[in-house]
């Protein structure tokens, strides 16, 4: 995943070319005084990640309730 750094004053003056690059896959970090506030993603890659999440939550009950039963 291809990623830039802007920053707030950026992300206001050029909202719209930020946004198409989304779609093409950059994420970009957003930075305010020079730190870190926020990542922007495309919504396919928020979906998978958010499907991530799940998988592995469901993973690890699955596993939690194979050590309980070996009790």
């Amino acid at each position: 995943m291809k990623e830039k750094f802007i920053t707030t004053n950026e992300l206001a003056n050029d909202a719209s070319k930020i946004l198409k690059n989304l779609r093409a896959g950059e994420s970009t970090v957003v930075l305010r005084y020079s730190e870190p506030v926020g990542v922007l993603v495309s919504y396919d890659d928020y979906r998978r990640m958010e499907n991530i999440e799940k998988e592995h939550v469901t993973e690890c009950k699955a596993c939690l309730e194979a050590i309980k039963r070996k009790q």
